[in-house]
């Protein structure tokens, strides 16, 4: 989809939890016997600091993958309707050049008919650019309601987590290493997944 990316930056910049509440110890954990690349992989706690990878949550979202299907069926729905009205057009445009080349209709005529080919030609424009309009609304409000599921459910994740912090990455994030341990990432994608499965 064309604006995912304005998307995950959205979420990457905006991503926080609400609070982080309990103790944190001086030296951390780790999962027992895991080891990532040679590195200890840390058992996150309540008051962490922990990561999503935003670009994974968005890409294995049901809802995401839900709602961008019915905009392209809407997209797609659009562009025939246009295609078809501008096949029609530009085939009255090449019947009416036609008679004129042949003289089959007086100059009067020729003139009336240019006039309205002038008419349809600007009706068709005004209706192209407004379903633009509205196609570009109705991707807005999709990745509105999409960012605002995951920041409500991430939200509700976190009162049971009580983490500090939840930063999102994505991509060609400011974020270069986090320990796996750290990443909720997997967690988030189940959770959002079967808290939209009960809500269809």
């Amino acid at each position: 989809m064309r604006k995912i990316y304005i998307l995950v930056l959205a979420l990457a910049l905006t991503l926080q939890s609400c609070g982080g509440n309990g103790s944190k110890n001086i030296e951390k954990t780790t999962s027992e016997d895991t080891v990532s690349n040679g590195i200890p992989v840390l058992k996150a706690e309540r008051g962490d600091i922990v990561f999503v990878r935003m670009d994974s949550i968005v890409n294995s979202f049901d809802m995401y993958h839900d709602l961008r299907k019915i905009y392209e069926e809407d997209v797609t729905k659009a562009d025939t309707e246009l295609r078809t009205k501008a096949n029609v057009f530009q085939k009255d445009v090449n019947d009416f050049r036609e008679k004129s080349e042949k003289g089959l209709i007086t100059r009067s005529q020729a003139e009336q008919e240019q006039g309205r080919l002038l008419q349809r030609q600007q009706r068709l424009e005004e209706e192209q650019n407004k379903i633009r309009n509205e196609l570009a609304e109705k991707e807005m409000v999709l990745l509105n309601q999409i960012q605002n599921a995951i920041m409500v459910y991430v939200n509700k994740y976190n009162e049971e987590k009580g983490y500090s912090m939840i930063i999102s990455t994505s991509g060609n994030s400011t974020v270069l290493y986090g320990n796996p341990g750290l990443d909720i990432t997997s967690d988030i994608i189940k959770g959002i997944n079967e808290e939209y499965i009960k809500s269809r």
